[in-house]
């Protein structure tokens, strides 16, 4: 998956555009990006990989570049 893919999945947890999310947007510098909207984030992961995640690779998720990243796993 690419980082716009990553920054689309994103943008649609937060409910906001993905032009108004930076390439480094990450957890804590982005004020949509709540507890709430980790959990969509998550769901939404899990739904596109077609597999849940485990705790640990959940929890590492804190920026666009490890959705990025998990969604190529």
């Amino acid at each position: 998956m690419s980082l716009s893919d990553a920054k689309a999945l994103l943008a649609e947890a937060l409910q906001v555009a993905p032009a108004t999310l930076g390439d480094e947007a990450r957890l804590g510098t982005v004020e949509a990006w709540d507890s709430l909207a980790h959990m969509r984030l998550i769901l939404a992961i899990e739904e596109k990989r077609g597999a849940p995640l485990d705790a640990e690779t959940a929890a590492g998720i804190e920026s666009l570049a490890d959705i990025a990243r998990v969604l190529a796993l």
